[in-house]
């Protein structure tokens, strides 16, 4: 579908938007990028923290490749993530500053993917694209970069899930199985990527059931191989898989059940930096709930009637996934308290379903008159515009690097976790904030002149073995 906004004929014969959109999105990629590029600069900190301790314990065992890919830490696998910190951290000496690094490619990549999509979907870039670097070019996913620097938790699932969308969209279909295959299964593997195992599935069953009206029978044996190939990945994910909480004392359901969908709700809320409970924060929240739970209901309504189209298929995997995410979210983190909702770490997977309203926002605008469809665009880049003129992420980045870089000095001068601890007021570790095993594990990176101590002058002692645990 062509872009109708913009036409007016320039001297040369080509439209505004042919020039016009192009300019606008890579300007606007430009900009996003120079400002999380100046974020990560200032504000990565070469120290694990937190749950990468955790994530690190198949570094820490020694595991080979397919150790890592497999390992879990909470209800979670490492995936594709836990691959990427093996090789990264083998070849960095264990620098976090270069996962970090590496997370902003991934968030470049994915942005580019998401921008792809738009071409395939319209025929050529709009202005209104500028809506996915605003989106996904952001700060707001400072908690998974510079606070708890974990690849594979949301920042990696974004771009598979996005690759996923654009595999699904592929109008060729020896690509478009191979790339649904192949991705959906890697993203079973790679943290929250989990959440679109119910959806490719879902998405898969319903062309089985409901294929196109024309070519049925070749795009039912489509869907079927995708079933058939999904379904061999979910075999090799459930084979040693265990169910672990990453809540102490989780329990379902908990007592005030109309608390799960205020969670869903707040986390739409949480993504347009409202962050605390209100009034307001429930209905803006609920507001945008509700039209990306239109866009997908429109997507499954046009697939079941045998309409589905690449827009259609698109929307159903963005706007799904965000929706099993939050479902996901809010059961395994409500016994923890509602106020949690606002972890920033969240958002990060609720932005694919923004990015499905906006494609969706697209296709209902179409047979609008044209001052109605710049309206339209321009709500969308402002709303996208909202999320990243949020400038809270750098002011808690700079405070967290702070903190991290007075505990690393403190470290360095005591050797000594308590001291360094009591020093900065805070921990490293905090489900144990004076673990004898961080307190083994820092030993361990101290003896290798790794991570923060890769660049002091100490003689390298006889090499002990890892330390195992949590």
């Amino acid at each position: 579908m062509s872009d109708p906004l913009l036409k007016v004929a320039s001297p040369t014969g080509r439209s505004c938007t042919s020039l016009f959109g192009p300019t606008v999105v890579v300007g606007t990629f430009v900009i996003c990028l120079i400002r999380l590029c100046g974020f990560v600069q200032d504000d990565a900190v070469n120290l694990p923290f937190d749950d990468q301790w955790e994530a690190l314990n198949p570094l820490f065992q020694g595991q080979g490749p397919w150790g890592t890919f497999l390992a879990q830490i909470g209800p979670c696998r490492l995936g594709l993530g836990g691959l990427i910190e093996w090789a990264l951290y083998r070849v960095t000496g264990w620098n976090v500053r270069a996962e970090v690094w590496a997370e902003v490619i991934v968030l470049t990549v994915a942005t580019m993917v998401a921008l792809a999509l738009a071409v395939r979907l319209r025929g050529h870039l709009a202005w209104s694209d500028a809506v996915f670097p605003l989106l996904l070019l952001s700060p707001i996913h400072w908690e998974t970069m510079t606070l708890i620097t974990m690849i594979g938790h949301g920042i990696l699932p974004l771009l598979l899930i996005l690759l996923l969308a654009y595999a699904w969209s592929s109008p060729n279909t020896t690509t478009r199985v191979f790339a649904v295959s192949v991705y959906g299964a890697i993203n079973f593997f790679t943290g929250y990527g989990v959440c679109s195992v119910p959806v490719s599935f879902g998405l898969a069953l319903l062309l089985w059931l409901r294929p196109g009206k024309e070519q049925a029978a070749a795009e039912r044996r489509e869907a079927g191989l995708i079933l058939l190939c999904l379904s061999g990945a979910l075999m090799v994910f459930a084979h040693g898989y265990r169910w672990v909480p990453s809540v102490p004392g989780w329990h379902f359901p908990v007592p005030n059940w109309w608390d799960y969908p205020r969670f869903s709700i707040l986390m739409f809320a949480n993504l347009l930096g409202f962050r605390y409970i209100s009034a307001t924060a429930v209905v803006i929240g609920a507001v945008l709930l509700g039209l990306t739970l239109g866009a997908f209901v429109e997507a499954t309504v046009k697939i079941w009637r045998r309409e589905a189209t690449a827009r259609a298929k698109a929307v159903w995997i963005l706007t799904g996934v965000t929706f099993v995410y939050a479902a996901f979210t809010a059961i395994g983190r409500l016994p923890a308290g509602i106020q949690v909702v606002f972890m920033w770490r969240y958002v990060t997977l609720m932005t694919p379903g923004i990015c499905g309203l906006a494609v969706a926002a697209e296709g209902w605008s179409s047979s609008m008159p044209r001052a109605m469809r710049c309206s339209v665009a321009i709500g969308w880049v402002a709303l996208a515009g909202m999320i990243w003129g949020n400038f809270l992420p750098e002011q808690y980045g700079a405070a967290v690097a702070k903190g991290k870089r007075i505990w690393i000095a403190s470290y360095l001068r005591t050797h000594d976790l308590r001291a360094a601890n009591k020093d900065t007021g805070c921990g490293i570790y905090f489900p144990a904030p004076e673990s004898p095993i961080i307190a083994d594990r820092l030993r361990w990176l101290e003896q290798r002149h790794l991570s923060f101590f890769r660049d002091l002058d100490h003689s390298r002692p006889e090499e002990s073995p890892p330390v195992s645990g949590r």
